[in-house]
């Protein structure tokens, strides 16, 4: 195990020492587990499906709290272990995003239909197996299908779900400010994250969820809809960039691309399995992600349409988001 590294970690971002020496009890614990099954194998060599068994172990003996995810994710980060930190992420993206859409029924339903449906819909707890996932959004989709209308459906996903804060978009509002046209501002808008992508790469640092290289940024570029938007008359229409695009560019089916194009941790093993029908009215879940920052901008309440997705045999994810009503700059 990277003691010293690990622990230059804490010591560089003035973290507890008393949460390190935590840490490492954890780390070594998880070492020896996957060592039972995998002989004397050392952590930062581990594979995919190993770390897999290893978060069932957590989930099973109810260690999966969000304290030991965040302590892997950071030692595979100073192991450079880019792979387990992302395939990790396709956990924790999950975390308190059903929980907001049941909070959001509220508002479109009354307060005894909302009851029962939230005593049916259950909450995948922390560590759940991939294979799984699909499961309780099929389950919860068709409830909402049977009960709720299409428009309420739509309200109720397309939101804020995974709750980033107002203040990670601010500085865009700047930008937004300095800009004499909004097409101007969305061409910058383009370069900037653009030129971010460039760093990252420099870097050797993991962009999100992503590895970046250079046929990535090729990707990003010839797209302005990609990580910014394309304005049409009063509409934006917005690609989104696929959660792992070095794989999606490399991949050599469609299904592969389709499976790499998702972000969803809920769904996008359905698109492997095909044993799931998982109504596209749920990527409106992912419209209200993407509408978010333009909502910030304007500080109004936006709507969105999904155009494409992958639930629908689409290659990528595209959306429509409507600037009716909206005094932007022309």
């Amino acid at each position: 195990m990277l003691v010293a590294e690990f622990t230059s970690l804490y010591q560089r971002n003035n973290l507890k020492s008393t949460d390190l020496e935590i840490a490492l009890v954890f780390l070594n614990e998880l070492e020896q587990e996957i060592s039972l099954n995998h002989s004397s194998i050392q952590l930062e060599n581990i594979v995919i499906q190993e770390l897999d068994d290893a978060i069932h172990h957590l989930l099973v003996s109810g260690k999966n709290t969000v304290e030991h995810f965040i302590i892997m994710m950071r030692y595979f980060k100073v192991a450079k272990r880019n792979d387990l930190f992302i395939h990790l992420t396709k956990y924790t993206g999950s975390l308190g995003v059903i929980e907001s859409i049941l909070n959001k029924l509220e508002k479109v339903i009354d307060k005894s239909l909302e009851n029962d449906l939230k005593t049916k819909i259950k909450i995948p707890p922390l560590g759940t197996p991939l294979l799984d996932m699909p499961n309780y959004i099929e389950n919860m989709m068709n409830l909402f299908e049977k009960y709720l209308t299409q428009e309420q459906i739509r309200y109720v996903l397309a939101d804020n779900h995974h709750h980033i804060p107002k203040e990670s978009f601010i500085k865009e509002k700047i930008h937004y400010e300095e800009a004499i046209t909004f097409d101007e501002y969305l061409k910058g808008l383009h370069q900037r994250n653009i030129d971010e992508l460039k760093r990252f790469k420099q870097e050797n640092r993991v962009w999100f969820e992503q590895e970046i290289n250079d046929q990535v940024i090729d990707f990003v570029s010839s797209n302005q809809e990609i990580l910014s938007a394309v304005r049409e008359g009063d509409t934006l229409y917005v690609t989104k960039i696929p959660y792992d695009t070095k794989a999606y560019l490399e991949a050599t089916t469609i299904e592969e691309k389709r499976y790499h194009a998702c972000h969803c941790p809920f769904v996008k093993i359905a698109l492997h399995e095909k044993i799931h029908h998982i109504s596209p009215e749920w990527c409106n879940c992912s419209g209200g992600f993407t509408k978010y920052q333009f909502e910030v901008l304007f500080d109004k309440e936006l709507d969105v349409h999904c155009l494409e997705t992958p639930l629908k045999g689409d290659m990528l994810c595209r959306f429509a988001i409507s600037l009716k009503g909206i005094d932007y700059k022309k």
